[in-house]
Formats: C-alpha cells, sequence, structure tokens
C-alpha cells in the first residue's frame, strides 16, 4: 500500500469514527433529555395527584386526572375515565428556564364552579371558558378552562388547591 492509499484510508477511518461517535453522543444526550423530562413530568403530575397520569410529547408535559368521585354517567354510562381533567405545560419560551405556560380543563360539577372560578381568579388565573360538553349527563358536568404563565411548582400548587375546593376525591 502506498503513502497516499494509508493516508486516505487513515483519514477515512478517523472521519468515520467522529462522525458515528457525536452522533452516538448526541442521540445519548437527546435519550437523556426526553428521561429526564419524562419523569420531570411523572413528578410533576405527583404534586398534582398520586392519581394523576402523566405523558411527554415535543416540549409538552401532558398530566390528565380523573374524577374519583361521584360517579359520572352519559346515559347511564358511567364515564368518569372518559372526561379527564387537563392540566398540561409547556415551557413560557424557550429562553425560560423557571416560568411555564399552562392551560387547563377542570371538569367540574356545577355546584363548584364559584369556587374553583373565584380560587383560580384569586391567584391571577385568566379563566378563558365556562361551558358543558353533553345534553344527558348525570350529574350535569361543567368544563373550566384557564392559563397561566408563572413557576411551575406555584401552577402546580395552585393546580391542586384548586382541586381541593371540588369533591373529586382526587388530590
Amino acid at each position: 500500500m502506498n503513502k497516499l492509499s494509508l493516508v486516505t484510508l487513515s483519514t477515512a477511518v478517523l472521519l468515520a469514527v467522529f462522525l458515528f461517535g457525536s452522533t452516538f453522543a448526541s442521540s445519548n444526550s437527546a435519550a437523556f433529555a426526553s428521561s429526564d423530562a419524562s419523569e420531570k413530568c411523572k413528578d410533576s403530575a405527583k404534586k398534582i395527584s398520586d392519581n394523576a397520569e402523566a405523558s411527554v410529547s415535543d416540549n409538552v408535559c401532558g398530566i390528565e386526572l380523573s374524577r374519583e368521585s361521584p360517579t359520572l354517567k352519559l346515559k347511564d354510562k358511567e364515564i368518569n375515565e372518559q372526561v379527564p381533567m387537563e392540566f398540561p405545560y409547556q415551557p413560557a419560551s424557550a429562553s425560560s428556564n423557571s416560568k411555564v405556560l399552562s392551560i387547563v380543563e377542570f371538569t367540574l360539577l356545577q355546584s363548584e364552579v364559584d369556587d374553583v372560578n373565584q380560587y383560580l381568579l384569586d391567584n391571577h388565573w385568566t379563566v378563558t371558558a365556562i361551558h358543558n360538553h353533553h345534553f344527558y349527563d348525570h350529574p350535569r358536568l361543567i368544563y373550566l378552562h384557564a392559563q397561566k404563565q408563572d413557576n411551575l411548582d406555584d401552577v402546580l400548587h395552585e393546580i391542586r388547591n384548586a382541586l381541593e375546593k371540588t369533591s373529586c376525591d382526587c388530590t
């Protein structure tokens, strides 16, 4: 083998090792970042309720929680698991490490709406909608949508406190 071929082969091997190594390191750090985000999301869900379920998609942590009480029915079919409350959040901006944007939906009984609404307003949430979804639900369910941009721990604490104003038996 001549010197030029040996140098070319050595360069090709080094380049392959460098490219493969950096790709491997990059995919590993992405996997660790994804794993960290998933764990942080699960920890966030537990701060709301031990019964909350969490999943991560892109940069959004999705948290769902079904009411344990009372039994919700739609035309005599139990629907507690089909109408979960939703508490997703994501970073408030690409540069923000401390603040999140949370856009939530509470599934409430009519008798709970005023207390939850007032609690959220008192804690500087923006309530964006209050409405029903179904005609034949029993008891009548009302969906309250709200949003807030703040520190994650404060947002999670306020969601839990709002849930404690209900009879959901889910905190």
